[in-house]
């Protein structure tokens, strides 16, 4: 069932939907970034079988991430466990992190058709989990390819009793599966509980191997037999066989064993292991029976936020392939995002209204979406509240002793099918103050709901979004003839006009009231391809110049007063790095940049690196900038997950470090910092705002507290009349400190 509001936004695909006869795999590539050019968790962690993305990933550490992952309310299979995390294309120099993390599923093993490559990292990983008594780490099988035609080059074959997503939810968590880039195994088998029986579809080595062992990247045909440990040897080598065994009583002290077959050195299949005990002898993870089913973990359909046709395409693409449980794995980051249809049948929360309730009061509430079954299971909080159906919608009733908090909203249909709106219900505090608040979505006509920047020009308010512009004007949102692409910072220009960064270039406003498109070009200065038109933060200096950070290590981009383009780089033109990523002059003129490796200031021509404050020394990411009217900058920087805050420098360049620990800062992240005309300070991130007022005293605001619409902030500014306005993943929210709506 779907709501006639989503039916008009979404395209036409059931054609193309009805061809597709295999499972229904879904999943998010998580980098712990909302947008491209944010900063990342280091990792790319791939979720399977999840609901949605974490809309906290970019303030998770890992082991957070992780934990929101493995929630069984996150898992659109509701079979009682989370969904799966698969470590994506890991490095050798990762082996350290990979085991430090726990709740892990596995680790890319076959990726993008390599053959062994990641075999040395898989024993390594394997041995010390063995070693340690710990759950074993998967070998995953993924394309990554970011094409549905270059596919079908590493994949999984998963044995199912009965083919349902259910079935390979459970054959992907316990390793009952094998992963190729190309031989195929027709039966696996463990016999008397000391032998391991391979049946293979095509003549081929089979190389038995124990932990320690293992053949290594380079592609050669040669291995030593011995028990022994150690690169290129192996236990055993069945050469030219169909048919292959092994008997565990040859494996000496081995903690497990494991099958490469080999039709030749870079075209190879490889079982998961098969741990041993005495007591219990060979764990056989795989079933005596049931239907090899191919596919693969780790693949991008690249589409945009409304465009549902790709991940249709990409289905057929595979299952022309014979993958019939080929994973989407589109982003967290909101430029290509988590992909579904209505035709999978899950269900989908859209929306619900309302969307909170204060502590103590009950409230009516409706859930809108598709695939909303009348007899669902409706949780908020965990706890299970009755549903009736509504035409398309459910209809529930919130209870007055539901704990005040940001809850997850869960709907889980009979037939094992689970959706969540992250987040999706909030119980506020019984004092929360919502005078003065008010909050404006797609349905209010916002553009999109997922919101970067906000900004004033003039006396309008701009918003960019992923998905198009939106300007506040005569107390209506305007979006008529405003740009559709992705945006993310707006600023006024001397001329009164805005000026907006865009995915592919920099936008302006012209006196005609035409949008004009300009490129900054110039990439001969950069010594490696790159998305050259991706900016970010803008600014303008006294002399009416525009600077522009690039978000993919681009450079620089300045904006001379004649109209004339520059692209500074580090080998043309000796700035300090190619990835800018804030960028604004203090009250005095002083050029300040941050980049993803420091803060820099431009004094008398030459580039001087700004020292960070004790306790934030190791935060090299500057993510915003803020001028302060006394001639002081704030500068928001961060580090690993958990690591940052802000950092003020007054006038002289005494600095000071503000972060959660030695103050009220609701995060080590804040995403945008605002100075206000009355002297206060606002702080934006994903856990909501704080307030340092100028008598020094500290707020904390958040939707619990507040009727700020949602707790991730990334943008501030403030209006002609003095109202506080917020750019949130969920829409635009403004304060009128005065009370007023």
């Amino acid at each position: 069932m779907m709501s006639a509001a989503l039916a008009a936004r979404l395209p036409q695909v059931a054609t193309a939907q009805e061809q597709y006869q295999g499972l229904i795999c879904r999943g998010v590539e998580e980098s712990g970034r909302l947008y491209i050019g944010q900063p990342g968790f280091g990792p790319h962690l791939v979720s399977l079988f999840v609901t949605g993305p974490n809309p906290l990933s970019a303030t998770h550490t890992l082991d957070e991430h992780v934990a929101w992952v493995n929630d069984p309310l996150h898992s659109y299979v509701a079979d009682g466990t989370g969904a799966l995390v698969v470590w994506a294309h890991p490095s050798d120099s990762q082996a350290a992190s990979i085991l430090a993390l726990d709740g892990l599923a596995g680790i890319e093993v076959s990726y993008g058709g390599d053959a062994l490559s990641r075999e040395a990292l898989w024993d390594r990983a394997l041995t010390a989990c063995a070693d340690s008594g710990r759950p074993l780490l998967w070998g995953y099988a993924a394309d990554d390819t970011h094409s549905s035609e270059r596919a079908n080059l590493s994949w999984f074959a998963a044995r199912l009793p009965q083919v349902t997503e259910h079935e390979l939810k459970k054959a992907l968590c316990e390793g009952a599966f094998y992963i190729s880039n190309g031989p195929r195994i027709d039966d696996i088998q463990v016999v008397g509980g000391a032998v391991i029986s391979l049946t293979l579809g095509q003549e081929a080595d089979v190389l038995w191997l124990r932990d320690g062992q293992h053949l290594g990247a380079e592609p050669t045909a040669d291995a030593e037999v011995s028990t022994e440990a150690g690169p290129g040897r192996c236990l055993q080598w069945d050469r030219a066989v169909t048919e292959a065994t092994f008997d565990v009583e040859h494996a000496g002290d081995a903690l497990f064993v494991r099958a490469v077959v080999r039709t030749d050195p870079t075209h190879v299949a490889q079982t998961q292991p098969f741990r041993l005990s005495d007591r219990e002898g060979v764990a056989n993870p795989y079933p005596v029976t049931g239907q090899w089913v191919r596919g693969q973990t780790h693949n991008h359909s690249d589409a945009g936020p409304r465009n549902h046709e790709r991940i249709a395409e990409y289905r057929l693409a595979y299952q022309a392939f014979g993958q019939d449980a080929s994973f989407a794995t589109d982003y967290s980051y909101w430029e290509s995002p988590y992909q579904w249809l209505p035709s999978d049948g899950t269900p989908q929360i859209e929306a619900v209204a309302p969307d909170r309730v204060q502590q103590g009061e009950a409230v009516e509430a409706m859930i809108s979406g598709v695939n909303l079954a009348p007899d669902a299971e409706v949780l908020i909080a965990g706890r299970p509240l009755r549903a009736e159906a509504a035409g398309e919608a459910l209809h529930i009733t919130v209870p007055d002793d539901l704990p005040p908090g940001i809850h997850d909203l869960t709907v889980t249909n009979p037939d094992g099918f689970r959706g969540t709106l992250a987040q999706g219900f909030t119980i506020q505090q019984a004092d929360a103050q919502n005078a003065g608040w008010t909050h404006w979505t797609e349905a209010d006509g916002l553009p999109y709901n997922r919101s970067v920047d906000v900004g004033r020009v003039g006396d309008d308010v701009w918003a960019c979004t992923i998905a198009g512009v939106g300007r506040w004007r005569d107390g209506r949102w305007e979006t008529e003839g405003m740009p559709s692409g992705s945006t993310y910072s707006v600023v006024a220009g001397l001329d009164g006009r805005p000026w907006i960064s865009a995915g592919g270039g920099i936008l302006s406003l012209g006196p005609d009231g035409e949008w004009v498109t300009h490129r900054v070009g110039q990439e001969e200065k950069l010594q490696r391809a790159r998305s050259a038109e991706r900016w970010g933060r803008l600014a303008v200096d006294s002399a009416g110049r525009l600077w522009a950070a690039n978000r993919w290590g681009a450079g620089l981009g300045m904006r001379e007063t004649d109209g004339s383009w520059q692209r500074l780089t580090t080998s043309a033109d000796g700035i300090p790095s190619n990835s800018p990523t804030a960028v604004l002059c203090d009250a005095g003129g002083t050029l300040w940049v941050g980049f993803s490796t420091g803060l820099y200031r431009v004094v008398g021509g030459e580039w001087q690196a700004v020292e960070l404050p004790e306790g934030l020394a190791g935060c090299r990411f500057v993510i915003a900038l803020e001028a302060a009217p006394d001639g002081g900058m704030w500068a928001a920087v961060t580090g690993s997950p958990g690591q940052g805050g802000v950092a003020y420098f007054d006038a002289s360049g005494t600095a000071t470090a503000f972060t959660p620990e030695s103050s009220p800062l609701p995060s080590t992240r804040i995403r945008d910092i605002l100075v206000t005309e009355a002297g206060d300070v606002w702080f934006a991130s994903d856990l909501g705002v704080a307030r340092l007022d100028s008598d020094g005293a500290w707020h904390n605001i958040t939707s619990l507290s507040s009727g700020l619409g949602c707790n991730i902030v990334l943008g501030l500014t403030e209006d002609a009349e003095g109202r506080i306005w917020f750019a949130t993943a969920r829409g635009v929210s403004r304060y009128d400190p005065r009370g007023r709506g």
